[in-house]
């Protein structure tokens, strides 16, 4: 894709160039100095404007770091992590009580689904040469 610049915009980055080349060459420590306060004056603006976003969203962003703890403390105590609590475990499910004949009874945690069936006329093929 080849673009047309505007010749305007052309103008202005060539004496952009051309002025820093000019105090590059010329007087190299205002250059630094112009550099390092636009730099500083960068850094405040973006600090600034990142403080007043976390305050507007603030209830959100403690309600989401909340749903995180809590997510957390969810799967790491469902999840065993070493050889010794997995025996543990086992023993614990062993020593639950169960018929003379049968096997122990595991007991497991079922996950509620949130899935629906959306049922729909599946079979019914359109007609597209109507249109």
């Amino acid at each position: 894709m080849n673009r047309r610049v505007h010749p305007a915009f052309t103008i202005i980055f060539a004496l952009g160039i051309l002025g820093f080349v000019y105090l590059l060459t010329t007087n190299p420590g205002r250059l630094f100095t112009m550099l390092l306060s636009v730099v500083i004056i960068g850094a405040v603006v973006f600090f600034l404007f990142r403080w007043l976003m976390n305050r507007r969203t603030g209830t959100e962003g403690n309600l989401y770091r909340k749903a995180v703890k809590q997510s957390k403390r969810r799967y790491q105590q469902s999840k065993p992590k070493t050889k010794s609590q997995m025996k543990n475990r086992v023993t614990h499910l062993r020593s639950v009580p169960t018929d003379h004949k049968s096997k122990p009874v595991l007991l497991k945690k079922k996950s509620q689904t949130h899935l629906t069936v959306i049922e729909g006329k599946k079979n019914k093929k359109k007609n597209r040469a109507l249109f």
